[in-house]
């Protein structure tokens, strides 16, 4: 458990940026699709200014960017045309997997801990040391369930089945 809450809380890594070179060839296969000529310094000048505009992201977005540009653009994307099919992406690689499955494993075995909780309350098989131990939030949920008494002190105690007090 201690493991997959480490891995949940874990700041995300920074994934590969698009270089200078990587981001030119993606333009080059953009050049696919029909635009306005340009010469030679007018082409190096576009180049920079889509880098300015839209070059600061990781290859895999930039990637998604030219196989979605390809896709269903008629002409070359504009940058404002890029920044649009940019924000339909979405960071999916193994790292943010491992973590998402994290977070579930950890959800997971909290619910579980907390149903096996619940169901010693509901039995009677919890002490008072036990009770005091629990976090607040499942006192209070005990106490929703009618499995504890909560005092005007804050404590709580386990209710007395009618079964066991007959």
């Amino acid at each position: 458990m201690a493991a997959a809450e480490a891995v949940a809380a874990a700041p995300l890594p920074a994934m590969v940026q698009a270089d200078g070179q990587f981001f030119a060839q993606c333009l080059l296969m953009l050049d696919a699709l029909p635009r306005q000529k340009t010469d030679t310094l007018g082409g190096k000048l576009r180049i920079r200014a889509y880098e300015i505009a839209i070059g600061n992201r990781p290859k895999e977005a930039i990637e998604f960017l030219v196989t979605e540009a390809l896709r269903t653009c008629k002409f070359f994307p504009s940058t404002s045309e890029c920044n649009e099919i940019l924000s339909r992406w979405e960071r999916n690689d193994d790292v943010l997997r491992a973590k998402r499955n994290a977070k579930a494993a950890v959800r997971w075995e909290l619910q579980a801990r907390l149903d096996e909780t619940m169901a010693r309350l509901a039995s009677g098989a919890c002490g008072q040391g036990e009770i005091d131990a629990l976090p607040i939030r499942w006192k209070e949920i005990a106490e929703t369930r009618s499995y504890l008494w909560r005092h005007q002190d804050g404590t709580y105690t386990a209710r007395v089945r009618r079964e066991t007090a007959a």
